[in-house]
């Protein structure tokens, strides 16, 4: 029994790796040139909405991807729910998850991962489109980054705020397992590689209504070798009883699994570090001073019994 038809039903991906873990290499996140759902054109005249048009997505056709606006690499969303689509700023975007996108866990330990056990009510952006439901993907379909980009793109978990446990999988149909590319009970950033050219979606799994921000970093080298970074916070608004006003006001906290937490564990490692270094000096020092009184003593000792010697002689 799989998680609703809506989890899975079409193949949707390439075969990735396993479960993530921290220091693995990068999720391989691909969609299929086969899947007519999939199939789109992203034109390079396609409008760019002002930065504070504020926008809900409650339903309908999404995808994040990179995007040149003024000269400066961005990750925005495409909102494809009207026509035609417009490109929006992430800090001016909530999607708004009804009671529509609950799903029941099936029996069992194969959704586990998500924090939720079988029988266990969950909310669900879905793999496959479902109505009054919002349908969030990603695609690196703009003909800029892909007439300037090196072979693909990073997206890395930079991690979650909200009420239980988020988790970001892909199952494609059949009896194939899910594989995660991102979990908030994992450490690290979970970097999930995309090549160019690709469109892709994929289940985004909360185990508690509430407010919900989520991290998004993008990493692009362009064909000069010139790396573009953009971070972003995905804002979800998840059941009925909550207000978007309240996920569209939040402020993530952090800090970025890629960012200011690792930057601040390598401070405290490196401080850590210089502690030691000193600490052995001082360490050093001591053993070196009490080794000189020694021999000091004993090149005195020597000394007296010397001269005890000869005043005897005498």
């Amino acid at each position: 029994m799989k998680l609703r038809t809506t989890i899975a039903t079409h193949l949707t991906v390439a075969a990735l790796s396993g479960v993530m873990l921290a220091g693995a290499p990068a999720a391989l996140a691909q969609g299929s040139a086969q899947d007519p759902a999939l199939q789109q054109v992203v034109e390079d005249s396609e409008q760019v909405a002002p930065l504070g048009e504020k926008a809900v997505i409650s339903a309908g056709h999404a995808d994040l991807g990179p995007l040149y606006v003024d000269g400066q690499m961005q990750l925005m969303v495409r909102d494809d729910s009207k026509v035609p689509p417009v490109w929006r700023h992430l800090e001016d975007v909530v999607f708004k998850m009804a009671d529509a996108a609950q799903q029941t866990l099936p029996e069992g330990n194969e959704f586990d991962f998500t924090g939720a056990k079988g029988g266990d009510t969950v909310w669900v952006v879905p793999q496959n489109e479902v109505q009054g439901v919002p349908w969030l993907g990603w695609n690196t379909q703009s003909p800029k980054v892909v007439d300037t980009t090196d072979h693909g793109v990073n997206l890395e978990f930079g991690g979650h705020e909200g009420e239980g446990d988020f988790s970001l999988f892909l199952q494609s149909g059949g009896f194939s397992q899910p594989q995660q590319l991102w979990n908030s009970r994992l450490p690290g950033n979970q970097p999930m590689w995309v090549e160019l050219n690709t469109h892709t979606h994929a289940n985004w799994v909360f185990t508690k209504p509430g407010v919900h921000l989520i991290g998004v970093r993008v990493v692009v080298k362009d064909k000069d070798g010139v790396e573009h970074v953009n971070e972003q916070v995905l804002r979800f608004a998840v059941g009925d009883g909550t207000d978007p006003q309240q996920a569209a006001n939040a402020t993530f906290e952090g800090p970025w699994r890629s960012g200011e937490g690792e930057e601040q564990g390598d401070a405290d490692k490196q401080n850590g570090s210089v502690l030691w270094v000193l600490g052995g000096l001082v360490l050093a020092a001591v053993i070196v001073g009490l080794v000189g009184v020694a021999m000091m003593r004993r090149a005195r000792a020597t000394r007296d019994e010397a001269l005890t010697e000869i005043g005897g002689d005498a």
